[in-house]
């Protein structure tokens, strides 16, 4: 061993002894419920954030008294115990680049009068004592005392059913004929099908209804180019990864091969071709009646206690009005009904909107000899694909554990630290892509990074999931100018031919493309489930006043009633904790008192102050 072994030898122990007397502090701090004690394991500006281990939400605290607070707040009713260093997940390591206060990263383990929990600590190390304190901590309940997993299913199915087939059994789980599902899931995309997946490893009766004829139909009927922009590893399903043998970046077709494969993977029970036309709730009996269309005409009746939303928007699509464009006699349609750019060789196509799928049209339509033209509506956050995967980080590796990476990047979702990490991305973006930008700017289209520079992934989370492209190519058909570009406001009607500018300029076109999204998931929920709870629920997606997203993958004010939405990692990392917190509902786990608006788990009814005070601002809606 060399002098430099032996001073990584010592320096990692050191680390492991300042990671297990933290531990071993903070549970001392709990038990003592001495919100003093807890401050002091905590830097100033720490932050936490709790996926329903402590607060049966999701939570955030952004400084150590708030940190204080909140656990001293919970901690009688939670009872956690037993911390200790995770031995199945690397031991602490230190992690600070060299010059740095030295940081250690801890993964741990530890257990709630509710169940088993695990975390991820980000410690400073004093260089004096070595004694550490806390920058970061995340919490994630995972499993359940009174409702372990029912998998795997043990024994013969012969055996149990001597009379009945498998096919005729999976028919009648699957009719609810002579029964109401506990938990009813609208839409079969990544969030209802590994939602579905997970509750049903946890035993509880799942019904997914979906209006498309067949499970992944959603992305079957989309555009024929579209494939996705992360690659394979940040997109695996909860319980069941892709294969090696999946392309690095997958396209449309085969996620939606994937989504059936799935589906009878996990024998999950789906009404297809059926619409969900509304619900009310009878709060005495704490259940839904629910109203679905099914795909023979008739009209069904079922009784479910939870009903989660998964429908991965409103459906109800955002077209502009704009003078003339009743006159105009060229194709126009949504980008909903956009199918494959081969459809328009020779044609002249105007797009309005200028996100990633008017990107994806209009580069499809150029490369198959077709013109296309953008018309943006406002600035947008181009940002080259090369430099996009740098913040995916350990996800490119398929040599780290994906549950590896899923844990730190999530803890990193701590508002005020995310933000300034995003921040930091972004400075590097700008620098990597600055001559990218130069000439699409020169090319007419307006390029930024962001509200205060925060880019495109704190844009997705803060404005409804839109406002930037991650180039794959029709950056440099703009560029080169084989893809134009118009302003929105420079566009002053429609006529029977094409357009009439501002400047009194006319161009000809024989098709135009709404590529302007849909409506606000809101308005969904206003359609589907009534004013009532549409306005008690308020704003949906964004970030909230504790920096968790609203109304989003946690409890609503709605007894009853989820929304799930977000991205496919968002599907994976959540789908576990939304079973849970479903199934601790059904059985009475979660204690009353947590569920009161008002209680210090409840996401708060006005902004922390630690967040205006960072920034200056409230969180950003």
């Amino acid at each position: 061993m060399t002098a430099l072994d032996s001073e990584v030898s010592t320096a990692e122990a050191n680390a492991g002894d300042a990671a297990r007397a933290w531990l071993s502090a903070f549970e001392d701090a709990l038990v003592a419920g001495s919100e003093q004690d807890l401050q002091e394991l905590f830097e100033t500006s720490a932050g936490w954030r709790d996926l329903l281990a402590f607060t049966w939400n999701l939570r955030q605290a952004h400084d150590n008294q708030a940190i204080a607070e909140l656990l001293s707040a919970v901690v009688d009713d939670i009872r956690p115990t037993g911390f200790q260093v995770d031995g199945e997940r690397p031991g602490p390591a230190i992690i600070s680049e060299v010059g740095t206060p030295a940081t250690v990263e801890v993964f741990f383990r530890f257990s709630t009068a509710a169940g088993e929990a695990d975390g991820y600590a980000v410690l400073t190390l004093d260089g004096v004592d070595n004694t550490a304190r806390a920058r970061t901590l995340f919490t994630r309940l995972v499993s359940l005392h009174e409702a372990p997993p029912v998998w795997p299913p043990l024994g013969r199915f012969d055996v149990e059913h001597p009379t009945t087939r498998w096919r005729e059994h999976r028919k009648e789980r699957c009719e609810f004929a002579e029964r109401s599902p506990e938990v009813l899931i609208i839409g079969a995309g990544q969030f209802g099908l590994m939602t579905a997946a997970n509750l049903g490893r946890l035993g509880v009766d799942t019904l997914i209804v979906d209006k498309q004829p067949a499970v992944g139909d959603a992305w079957r009927s989309r555009y024929e180019s579209l494939m996705l922009h992360q690659p394979h590893n940040m997109l695996h399903f909860s319980l069941m990864p892709y294969p090696d043998a999946f392309p690095e970046y997958l396209p449309k077709d085969k996620m939606a091969d994937w989504f059936e494969t799935y589906a009878s993977c996990f024998d999950l029970n789906i009404w297809t071709s059926t619409e969900f036309v509304g619900g009310t709730y009878d709060e005495p009996k704490g259940e839904w009646t629910v109203s679905l269309h099914r795909e023979d005409g008739t009209v069904s009746t079922l009784h479910p206690k939870h009903v989660m939303m998964a429908t991965g928007g409103s459906d109800i699509p955002n077209v502009p009005e704009i003078e003339g464009m009743d006159t105009f006699r060229g194709e126009k349609i949504h980008s909903s009904r956009f199918v494959d750019g081969r459809e328009y060789k020779n044609k002249n196509v105007l797009i309005i909107g200028s996100g990633t799928s008017a990107h994806d049209f209009a580069h499809d339509i150029v490369r198959n000899g077709g013109q296309a033209t953008l018309v943006q509506r406002g600035p947008l956050i181009v940002v080259d694909l090369p430099t996009a995967e740098v913040l995916y980080g350990d996800y490119r590796n398929r040599e780290i554990p994906v549950d590896l990476t899923d844990i730190r990047f999530q803890a990193g979702f701590v508002y005020h630290q995310m933000r300034e990490a995003f921040i930091g991305y972004q400075k590097f973006a700008n620098e990597a892509d600055s001559d990218l930008h130069t000439q699409l700017r020169n090319a007419g289209l307006e390029v930024w990074a962001g509200r205060d520079d925060t880019g495109f992934y704190y844009h997705y989370l803060s404005n409804s999931k839109g406002g930037y492209y991650l180039n794959v190519g029709a950056s440099n058909a703009i560029a080169s100018g084989d893809i134009k570009v118009l302003k929105y406001d420079d566009l002053a009607k429609f006529d029977a031919e094409g357009i009439v500018l501002e400047d009194g300029n006319h161009q000809a076109f024989d098709a135009v493309v709404f590529a302007t999204a849909y409506r606000p998931l809101a308005e969904g929920v206003r359609r589907l489930f009534g004013d009532e709870v549409a306005d008690k629920l308020g704003p949906i997606w964004g970030f909230g006043n504790d920096g968790e997203l609203n109304n989003i993958l946690k409890p609503t004010v709605q007894p009853g009633l989820w929304i799930l939405e977000g991205s496919l990692p968002m599907a994976r990392w959540h789908s576990p904790l939304m079973a849970l917190i479903v199934k601790a509902e059904l059985d009475g786990i979660v204690p009353e008192s947590f569920k009161a608006q008002g209680h210090p788990s409840r996401t708060p009814s006005v902004p922390v102050p630690a967040l205006a005070s960072a920034f200056g601002t409230t969180p950003d809606a």
